[in-house]
This record gives C-alpha cells, sequence and structure tokens, in this order.
C-alpha cells in the first residue's frame, strides 16, 4: 500500500518492500531538507510523516556520504540543543551560460541555487563561432577561478543561444555566425565529464521567469525577450512548451509579424545613437524623434505578441531581454494595442530579471541536471527566493 504526502508541492510516497520503502524515505527526508532549509530532526518527522528514528537513520546516511551536513550548535538557550541540518548545497556546484549577439554571461551557483559568481564579457556582434566559443569557455573557467571552486566540483553547465534548438544542437540560427548545425553542448564540453544542457535562450528566460521571476504565480505565461532581436517562449499548464522541432516561440522567422527587424528599425529611426539602450534613454529625457522610434517599435512587438496571446491565451505576457530596463516605455503602450488586437489582454508585466533572465534559466534546468539521481520526481521546489 502507498501513502502520499506532499512536501512543498512534491508528492511523497511511502509503502512497497523493505529497500523500495528505504529508497522512498531517503527521497523524503533530502527533499524535506532542501526545501525548508535548516531542520531538526523532528522538523524534518513533521513534514515527511516519518518517525524520528526513520529520519535520523536516513539523515545519518546522507551526512555520511556529505549529501547533507550537521550545523553547529546555535548559541544559548538552555539544555542540551537540538541537532540541525540542512542540504549540502556547496558541495557540488552549476553553472549558466548566456551566449547572445553582444554578451557572454556566466552565472556560478551552488546546488540550491545561491549565486557566487558572475561574469559578463562583451563581444562583437560580428564573432566568429571560435572566438564566441572561447569567450564562453574563458568566462567560465574564470569564474570557477575567481570563486574558488575547483572545475571538478562542478556537476552540471545549462546553455541558452539564440536560435531553434533540438537535443542540445542548433538547428537554426539567423543571428550568430557559422551557428546553425553547431553541437553547443559538445561545443562546450569540460575536461571533465560535466553534462550540458542546451536550450534556446527565450525559452530559458521563461523558465527563469517562472521560477524566480515575473510570472511565479501563474501557470499559462508568455515571455517576449526583447533586444537585438525578438523571440518569445510559452509557458502552459506550468511547463514549458518547446513545440515538436523545439521551435515555439520564433516568430522572428516569420516576416509578417515584424519581430525580425523590429530592433533595426528602432535604431534607424534614431540615426547616431549608437545602440538601443541610447534610444530608450532618449525617449526617457523627451526626445520627440526617440519617443516616436519607442512607439513604433511598440507597435512592432504588439504585431508578433498578439498572434501568440490568440493561439495561447496566457495569463501574463513578461517582457523581458535587454530592453526590460526599458519596460516603463514599453509596457503602457503594450498594453493598449493589445487590448485592441486581442480583448481582453492579459496581463503585462516587466522582468525584474532583466538581461540576466536566460543565464538564470539556465541555471535552473543545470539545476535539475545535477540533483536528477538525488530527486527523480525534480526539484522540490517550485520557486526559490531571488538572489
Amino acid at each position: 500500500m502507498l501513502r502520499n504526502a506532499n512536501v512543498k508541492g512534491v508528492q511523497v510516497r511511502r509503502g512497497g518492500d523493505p529497500s523500495r520503502l528505504r529508497r522512498l524515505n531517503s527521497t523524503d527526508v533530502l527533499a524535506a531538507l532542501y526545501a525548508q532549509g535548516p531542520c531538526t530532526l523532528t522538523e524534518v518527522s513533521a513534514v515527511t510523516g516519518l518517525s524520528r528514528p526513520t529520519v535520523e537513520d536516513v539523515v545519518e546516511d546522507f551526512v555520511r556520504d556529505r549529501i547533507v551536513r550537521e550545523l553547529p550548535p546555535e548559541p544559548g538557550g538552555t539544555g542540551r540543543p537540538a541537532r540541525r541540518f540542512r542540504f549540502g548545497a556547496d558541495e557540488g556546484f552549476v553553472a549558466g551560460i548566456d551566449i547572445g549577439v553582444h554578451k557572454v554571461l556566466v552565472i556560478l551557483a551552488n546546488l540550491e541555487g545561491e549565486v557566487r559568481e558572475v561574469r559578463r564579457s562583451t563581444v562583437d556582434p560580428d564573432l566568429g563561432r571560435p572566438e564566441r566559443l572561447a569567450v564562453a569557455r574563458t568566462a567560465l573557467a574564470r569564474c570557477l577561478d575567481d570563486s574558488g571552486v575547483a572545475p571538478s566540483r562542478l556537476r552540471a553547465i545549462g546553455a541558452g543561444t539564440p536560435g531553434v534548438v533540438h537535443d542540445g544542437a542548433v538547428t537554426l540560427c539567423t543571428v550568430l555566425p557559422d551557428w546553425t548545425g553547431l553541437d553547443l553542448g559538445r561545443a562546450l564540453m569540460t575536461e571533465s565529464p560535466v553534462p550540458v544542457v542546451v536550450e534556446n535562450d527565450a525559452n530559458l528566460a521563461t523558465i527563469a521567469e517562472h521560477w524566480r521571476g515575473a510570472a511565479q504565480d501563474v501557470r499559462d505565461a508568455v515571455c517576449v525577450l526583447a533586444g537585438n532581436r525578438v523571440a518569445a517562449g510559452v509557458l502552459i499548464g506550468g511547463r514549458l512548451h518547446r513545440g515538436h522541432r523545439g521551435g515555439a516561440g520564433e516568430l522572428g522567422l516569420l516576416p509578417a509579424l515584424r519581430w525580425e527587424e523590429a530592433p533595426d528599425r528602432l535604431l534607424a529611426a534614431c540615426p547616431g545613437t549608437g545602440d538601443l539602450a541610447a534610444v530608450f534613454a532618449a525617449a526617457r529625457s523627451g526626445d520627440a524623434r526617440a519617443t516616436a522610434a519607442v512607439d513604433g517599435f511598440t507597435d512592432d512587438l504588439a504585431t508578433g505578441t498578439a498572434a501568440l496571446l490568440l493561439a495561447v491565451d496566457p495569463a501574463v505576457v513578461v517582457v523581458g531581454g535587454g530592453l526590460s530596463r526599458a519596460g516603463d516605455l514599453i509596457a503602457g503602450g503594450l498594453r493598449e494595442r493589445l487590448a485592441a488586437l486581442c480583448p481582453p489582454p492579459p496581463e503585462v508585466r516587466v522582468s525584474a530579471l532583466g538581461d540576466e533572465a536566460v543565464a538564470t534559466g539556465a541555471i535552473r534546468v543545470a539545476l535539475e541536471r545535477a540533483t536528477e539521481d538525488l530527486f527523480p520526481d525534480g526539484l522540490p521546489v517550485g520557486s526559490l527566493p531571488p538572489r
């Protein structure tokens, strides 16, 4: 007979033969420690429904294997202090890499997703494949070195890239030179046998918004990644929708929806400004030409977004990516245009993760890969607090 319980939304199972029961008890105890943070044996027992002696037996095994560590007694108080334990988050690390048109961003985090190091490198948009990959590898190596983490402690890498991604390979990319056909997972594999999870950048941004960003409270959302390119990720029923070949959300491939050329049109409307950030800064200061250019960009953004909303019907649209810092200039106009194109429109929110959303989503998928043996049903938390 099986008895079910829950640890922060994760199903906890009981029953079966003794060896199976032991495995289930171990999974439940570890899930409780991961989700709840530092706990006493009594607290873990209350969460899991297991007896205290059973919890203690399981925890002692995890301590010996360095998966769980015992914390020093808390100062003060009277009598013998209760023993406290926590998941051994610093026994391993994961890296999230965002390889974009103008930047390479690497975030290093422990097994609870706590960020330990961030390294950002600016790259030329015309940089070739070997040179761009070299920047990513160097940034990762320096991230590890600066944080004092030995490469042998890296458990998994998540990598985000523009374009359509299928089975770890970039099957189509129109914005990075010589990127189509690249097996990015193999290209980023380190000397140690570290698994690399490759995903489309807009998909990773969507994962990040659902994990730590503006879409934590919904199960159906669209994340529009707006920057030097425009793409989208789709969340349905709390799960990322990739599509049959990994191309869901790549509306920029259809010229009629106006996403592909939208950033170039924005720059062309304000010659001499240099980059998109300068255009938005000028609009914020009241420059009439820049304001008109931003309005045109918002029109372009609304066209493709409306098509996606009519197909998916999400609760929320999150505007993210590099231009999320200009969300105050875009969000209001986007709401008005979507109300006219697909009434009633969903709520429009601006990302709080900014241009770190892709790398943050890469951390999430790397965590899932690194802990899949410990948590066969997935990470025992739907969302962790932002750093």
